[in-house]
């Protein structure tokens, strides 16, 4: 069997809203002074779905959608790969949840959200190749003190994930910590900024203008928050 037919090892979970069927990036939408502010938050939302989806798919890695909403797993939009709905509970209860069942069927988890358009083949990649080694972990710190992306070859490391402090400028500290592993068994990728508002498109556009393989909906979106950026400076 050649490793293209092998089963896949590492599988890249993202975590989504549905549009129409939640609020959509409402911090976000409250901060541009625009007339259709909302339309334009989903809209960029959206977008930034579309540079996700095409990075982790240049990654070569498999997909699942974790979806927000129990009844729109089978919505169009989440048509192309497999989905799971998101547990109730907190962020961390939901994101425990989601590791669990797909450590069933994979050996490394890795979990984004939908909303990181900067997100990177070659971070995927890297974060894949370090949790070939079990009970490894990697993590994708954000410049608001959250984090992008967690990956692990753990068996079960998401014991103290409900109840955390998230949406902090300690989230990633704290989240770190209530893991507990050695510093060794850590991969950190490189810091990116949160799409979440107005303050962030620069940081935004600037991290999609310096990747060095940017997929066609990468460059499209940058050229669209350039643009906004020019009328909303």
């Amino acid at each position: 069997m050649s490793r293209a037919d092998e089963p896949a090892r590492t599988v890249v979970a993202v975590f989504v809203k549905t549009p129409g069927r939640s609020a959509l990036k409402t911090r976000l939408a409250e901060s541009l002074e625009v007339v259709d502010d909302v339309e334009t938050a989903e809209s960029l939302y959206r977008d930034s779905l579309d540079c996700v989806r095409e990075a982790i798919d240049a990654s070569g890695l498999a997909r699942t959608w974790a979806v927000a909403e129990t009844d729109s797993t089978g919505n169009e939009l989440w048509s192309d790969a497999p989905t799971l709905a998101q547990p109730a509970g907190d962020l961390g209860a939901r994101m425990a949840g989601i590791y669990r069942a797909l450590k069933e069927r994979f050996p490394a988890v890795v979990l984004v959200g939908g909303d990181l358009p900067q997100l990177s083949p070659g971070d995927l990649r890297d974060a894949a190749e370090w949790l070939e080694t079990p009970d490894r972990h990697a993590i994708g710190p954000a410049r608001d003190g959250g984090f992008w992306l967690y990956g692990s070859s753990a068996e079960n490391p998401t014991a103290r994930w409900p109840g955390l402090p998230y949406s902090r400028r300690e989230t990633a500290e704290r989240f770190r910590s209530a893991i507990d592993a050695p510093a060794e068994r850590w991969l950190e990728l490189p810091t990116r900024t949160d799409l979440d508002d107005r303050g962030d498109l620069a940081g935004v556009a600037d991290e999609l203008e310096r990747l060095e393989a940017p997929t066609a909906s990468q460059r499209r979106l940058a050229e669209r928050l350039r643009r906004l950026l020019d009328v909303h400076p």
